[in-house]
């Protein structure tokens, strides 16, 4: 089975969303619109997971979505 990079990508963030205590100030699905799924990241930013490059894992306290 073959899928996007960015259903990858919404695949790796909703994990990430489930497996870990993200505040929703930092990372939030919004749902999807336009065909698209969206995430308010650091509690201003409405990206589509079409314009995420990548996700990273960050290790300490100056880790950032």
């Amino acid at each position: 089975m073959k899928i996007s990079k960015e259903e990858l990508i919404h695949l790796q963030l909703q994990s990430i969303i489930r497996d870990n205590n993200i505040p929703h100030d930092e990372l939030k699905y919004l749902g999807e619109k336009a065909g698209h799924h969206w995430y308010l990241i650091d509690g201003r930013h409405e990206v589509p997971s079409c314009d995420i490059m990548d996700v990273d894992e960050v290790d300490g306290d100056d880790a950032r979505v």
